[in-house]
């Protein structure tokens, strides 16, 4: 809902009162964040007089909150500009952990899709990551971490480690993609695998950037681990110690070296542990989501749909590859489609509490009260006023949302189901997957089309390259139109649902992955035999 003239000259003024105050805890963050997040909801005029406000008034604050503070109004990259060029100075102090704090929490904000790239066109390849490159340096030069390159000559181990920011349980889908990928590299790519699980991402609250970014640890995943996901096992050595610290980076520096892989390869971007390896050892860089994606590793693969960058840090590095999503518990694709299907969807609705003569659309992330903002709801409501048949259900752990649907007009139906364990089976409840305008979710499309479930989503993001262009659509408007078609007419539905299928088919072929995997760790071997990755990080 936008705010008034009134309303957000009353917001204003509480923030600047919030931002000139000591900030000590979490609760006076918390109180600074709701109000900017309200602000984000007004007109982008509105907005920009705002921060312009916020920023002449809190002259006096801490300049990382200020600054923050006004980029999480406006959007304007330009404010990240000028952070950057505050803090380049601290490059010389101890605190790397702030550093790195304030790295993540200007990643997230851009993973979320928050800011504006037109504001700041480059900020990625001028800014971004020569930022990252600059810390990396930094944490190789503040405590010593300096692998031991492999001996020229030596023979091959056909040993692999797989390198992750974050392993956390099978209900993260992250993790989940990672047993994915050692399984293939095991058993299709003949690798023997070790997974290295980090935790080299902020815990804990280092500096006033807001919105403010704090990872999850599992204190359960410490030491060496063994971990069982679908009747295999899979060796993992993890620290869950928070923080930057010496010992911590020394521990799993001297385990590569122990177990001598050919290539380190790392799932995901801004994987430390991973990045300060590429001057001594072949990598490679699994992308978990779309986007430019900061990694030093020989060898970047693409998440899928993309192209080659004409320039920049990732337009040498850069390859071609479709990311092969975890799809545990999905049925066979030459499973029953059709036969009882209307039985089955009839016996898991009722399970879900879901209407059984509905159009149902499913909206699935765990970041839900983010992404579902008030646009995609408003997008809903209209729907819904089209074509009253239409429900929408949302799966995934939320907190705001479930109060936010019971105030639409159409509360009836819009249902929160909460975190999903069986995404096989809600996949059968559904007519239409609808994707809010996010990075993530790339996934649950995967989940998706494999289940004939038709998706509509915005061009932008994770999930629009992995459903292609035939099921996307240019904005809200156009999103309304196309469900309701699926919804009214039923050749185009079925139509729609078989080149889903046809979409899922050609795209989660593990053997197809796993050709190309073979084929770029090879590649990673020989790029970096020709040395020059050193050039890569700052001195």
């Amino acid at each position: 809902m936008e705010l008034s003239a009134g309303n957000s000259a009353d917001t204003v003024a509480a923030l600047c009162r919030a931002m000139l105050r000591p900030v000590e805890s979490a609760s006076a963050l918390r109180e600074i964040e709701a109000a900017l997040e309200r602000l984000r909801l007004a007109p982008p005029d509105e907005r920009a007089a705002c921060a312009l406000q916020v920023g002449h008034v809190t002259r006096d604050a801490d300049p990382v909150l200020r600054l923050s503070a006004m980029a999480a109004i406006t959007g304007d990259l330009r404010h990240y500009d000028e952070l950057l060029d505050l803090i380049d100075a601290e490059f010389g102090s101890p605190d790397l952990d702030r550093l790195l704090h304030i790295y993540c929490c200007m990643g997230r904000q851009l993973f979320l899709m928050r800011m504006d790239g037109a504001s700041r066109p480059g900020f990625f390849e001028d800014r971004l990551f020569p930022y990252y490159t600059r810390l990396i340096a930094a944490i190789r030069d503040r405590f010593g971490a300096a692998p031991q390159p492999r001996l020229a000559g030596n023979p091959a181990t056909r040993r692999v480690v797989l390198v992750t920011n974050q392993f956390l349980s099978l209900r993260h889908q992250p993790s989940r993609d990672l047993l994915s990928y050692a399984t293939v590299l095991e058993e299709r790519c003949g690798r023997e695998v070790v997974i290295l699980n980090t935790n080299i991402m902020p815990a804990d609250i280092h500096s006033l950037f807001v919105p403010s970014f704090a990872s999850s640890v599992e204190p359960a995943f410490d030491g060496k681990q063994v971990i069982e996901a679908d009747g295999r096992n899979f060796r993992m050595l993890s620290s869950t110690a928070r923080g930057l610290s010496r010992e911590k980076i020394d521990w799993f520096l001297r385990a590569v070296e122990w177990h001598d892989p050919d290539v380190v390869v790392s799932l995901g971007g801004s994987v430390i542990i991973a990045d300060l390896l590429a001057a001594a050892r072949p990598t490679l860089c699994i992308p978990t989501t779309s986007g430019a994606i900061p990694s030093l590793a020989d060898i970047v693969l693409d998440f899928g749909g993309g192209g080659r960058p004409a320039s920049g840090p990732l337009a040498t590095s850069w390859r071609p590859f479709r990311f092969l999503h975890s799809l545990i518990g999905a049925p066979e694709p030459d499973g029953p489609a059709t036969a009882g299907a209307a039985t089955t969807k009839a016996t898991t609705r009722a399970r879900y509490g879901l209407p059984d003569n509905a159009f149902l659309c499913l909206v699935i992330g765990n970041r839900l009260d983010e992404e579902a903002d008030g646009a995609f709801l408003a997008m809903l409501e209209s729907l819904i006023d089209r074509v009253p048949r239409v429900a929408v259900a949302f799966a995934g752990e939320a907190a705001a949302i479930p109060e936010r649907l019971q105030g639409s007009r159409h509360a009836g139906r819009l249902f929160h189901l909460g975190y999903v364990t069986d995404m096989a089976g809600l996949m059968q409840t559904a007519d239409a997957y609808v994707n809010p305008r996010r990075t993530g979710g790339g996934a649950s499309a995967a989940e998706a089309l494999a289940a004939g479930v038709v998706p509509v989503s915005l061009p932008v993001g994770d999930v629009s390259a992995v459903i292609g262009p035939r099921f996307v659509v240019p904005d809200y408007a156009a999103a309304v139109d196309r469900i309701a078609l699926l919804a009214d007419d039923p050749a185009a539905f079925a139509e729609a649902a078989a080149e889903a299928r046809s979409r899922s088919a050609g795209r989660s072929d593990p053997a197809e992955a796993a050709a190309a995997l073979y084929r770029y760790l090879d590649e990673a071997v020989d790029l970096h035999g020709r040395g020059g990755m050193e050039e890569r990080i700052c001195k």
